[in-house]
């Protein structure tokens, strides 16, 4: 199984905070990290973890970032279909970390912005069983769509709070038909127009006419909708190091399981471990291996 991720492929650098900075104010980080980031990028490591074959295709900057970017990916087996784009910096993001794992993020998408739906064409997609769309951009949404029917391949979307701001209509149109949509509680609120999460989802779940709704809680689990039935699955009690990424990595674990045929139970079971295991770790790529979740889920008595 082969599955292609499109989106976003930046360069991160983390700050570890006690507290944010008034105006004017300075205030000294607790620790200095940096690594590879992107939502498309991150769930391409992810995937590739999870014993899949893995395809990122995006853009990035004709810059030195550009280069470290690249080579983290092929260091993790993923093969990349990339756009180098002349003159424009590639993507960078500043990652604000608390204490308690809770993030904050400043981003300059740069070179991203320069992949096109031209750039999607029908060769970058040979072998693909599966497009994983890590953005919010419908022009790309669309055209994925169109390949994955030329090719057979299942789709899932991870529009993120950029299509979740493009409100419930555009929504509907560019996910319809789409096999897995994922999204987050307050992705979900917001779409919704509801502060409630479970209201949200009921809502989300007549509205939107796709194979899956899934929505990830944070602390309190998933859920997942799919032919009138609705799953709730609790998230595992671990201690917070860094919460970037958990979301790709949940995501991931959970197509991964999507395309073993595994059930809505085992697929949300499977993802809320693997993004448990993820947030215990500094960094947007330190998602965990397929036999990493395997070995944790069985230590707390699952058979998976």
């Amino acid at each position: 199984m082969k599955v292609a991720s499109i989106g976003n492929l930046n360069f991160d650098i983390y700050l570890r905070i006690s507290e944010l900075p008034g105006p004017d104010e300075n205030i000294e980080a607790l620790d200095l990290y940096t690594g590879g980031g992107g939502s498309a990028a991150n769930f391409a490591v992810a995937v590739a973890r999870m014993g899949l074959g893995a395809r990122f295709i995006g853009a990035v900057g004709d810059d030195p970032l550009g280069d470290i970017s690249l080579r983290e990916l092929l260091a993790e087996g993923v093969e990349v279909a990339v756009k180098r784009v002349t003159g424009v910096r590639s993507g960078v993001v500043v990652v604000l970390v608390h204490p308690d794992g809770i993030k904050r993020m400043v981003s300059f998408r740069g070179a991203n912005l320069g992949l096109t739906p031209a750039d999607l064409t029908l060769d970058k997609f040979e072998g693909v069983n599966h497009i994983h769309l890590a953005t919010g951009r419908t022009e790309l949404i669309t055209k994925a769509k169109e390949i994955a029917r030329e090719v057979g391949a299942s789709v899932s979307v991870d529009g993120g709070t950029a299509l979740a701001r493009k409100g419930l209509e555009i929504v509907r149109a560019t996910v319809e038909g789409v096999d897995v949509v994922f999204m987050n509680h307050v992705e979900a609120k917001m779409l919704a127009n509801t502060g409630d999460h479970r209201s949200a989802v009921e809502k989300l779940a007549k509205e939107l006419k796709v194979g899956e709704l899934v929505v990830t809680l944070g602390p309190l689990g998933a859920v997942a909708y799919r032919g009138g039935k609705l799953l709730h699955v609790d998230a595992f009690k671990v201690a917070a190091l860094d919460t970037t990424g958990a979301g790709d990595s949940f995501a991931a674990a959970y197509i991964a399981m999507h395309l073993r045929g595994r059930d809505l139970y085992e697929k949300l079971l499977f993802a809320n471990a693997a993004a448990a295991i993820k947030v215990t770790r500094p960094g947007a790529r330190s998602s965990p291996r397929y036999d990493e979740v395997r070995s944790f889920l069985e230590s707390l008595g699952y058979k998976i």
